[in-house]
């Protein structure tokens, strides 16, 4: 071997070690174990197309464990630009989440991104949960677009705190492939975009939405290479295809559900190169008798 090959050798192979150790750390990211609230059930799928990937999934407490943080999202664009804002819109949409005030008590002099011709209609946040809603998705839309506007980059986001008391999600959807709710007899709702992707729009109100869940419900929530997942020939997963496994489960059971959704995609896939990120998450709430043997 020449020197010159060598060396080329021995870049490839530095540039292989930087790249997983960048995976290593952006796989640090996602939640290690997903937080338990009785009577629920969650599950998660996470598949890198490459080394890095611009999705992510999250789950985390808030207000003292009473309401659970519940985010998946898809950052534009593929590879090692998209793993670095994976990383960004992560850690604000968590950190902006724990800030338990209303954005009216903020003016512009506390900071340029938090600005914002809308904040008149900023008021009277009625819960921990809302507030975590409107701060965590105000505050990182500007702080993008205010600090790295350039870029251009951007990522659908879907964003909702859940009360297991209560059985109720709030959520905003900026631009995300709608989540699902359903039950055995098919899908109730879909939970379709409330505002535009985050970090596209400066100041944009996002708009709040809840949704209820009745004993035996599931929440499918998924990234778009779920459905534009591409067989050998080319041929998409399609929506059509999700729906089905989703209307005719064999176990009620939010793992069985992603592990099935799973199982289908990667036989779908085959030989073929994957082509997008996939990520799943699924949120179920139990039946009453189950909940009621729950330990």
């Amino acid at each position: 071997m020449d020197e010159g090959a060598a060396k080329r050798e021995e870049a490839l192979l530095k540039l292989e070690r930087d790249l997983q150790i960048g995976r290593d750390i952006q796989l640090s990211f996602l939640p290690k174990a997903l937080p338990e609230a009785p009577g629920w059930e969650l599950a998660a799928r996470f598949e890198p197309a490459r080394e890095v990937a611009g999705d992510f999934y999250d789950a985390f407490p808030l207000n003292q464990g009473r309401r659970l943080g519940l985010v998946i999202a898809d950052v534009c664009d593929k590879g090692v630009g998209a793993a670095l804002f994976m990383a960004l819109f992560r850690s604000l949409i968590r950190a902006f989440a724990q800030q338990h005030y209303s954005l009216r008590w903020m003016g512009e002099e506390d900071a340029d991104f938090l600005s914002s011709p809308v904040a008149d209609r900023r008021r009277g946040i009625p819960s921990t949960g809302t507030s975590a809603l409107k701060n965590a998705m105000a505050l990182t839309n500007n702080y993008i677009i205010t600090n790295h506007g350039d870029t251009s980059m951007f990522a659908t986001l879907f964003f909702g705190v859940l009360d297991p008391a209560a059985g109720v999600l709030s959520y905003v959807n900026g631009g995300h492939c709608p989540p699902w709710l359903f039950n055995e007899a098919g899908i109730k709702r879909r939970l379709t975009p409330t505002g535009p992707a985050v970090g596209m729009v400066p100041d944009v109100d996002f708009a709040i939405q809840q949704v209820s869940f009745a004993p035996g419900d599931t929440l499918l929530a998924f990234t778009d290479g779920v459905p534009e997942a591409r067989d050998p020939a080319g041929a998409f997963f399609t929506e059509g295809r999700l729906r089905s496994l989703v209307t005719d489960p064999p176990s009620g059971s939010a793992q069985a559900l992603v592990a099935r959704i799973h199982a289908a995609l990667t036989a779908h896939i085959g030989s073929a190169v994957q082509f997008d990120d996939i990520t799943l998450l699924a949120v179920r709430r139990a039946t009453d008798a189950a909940a009621a043997s729950a330990p």
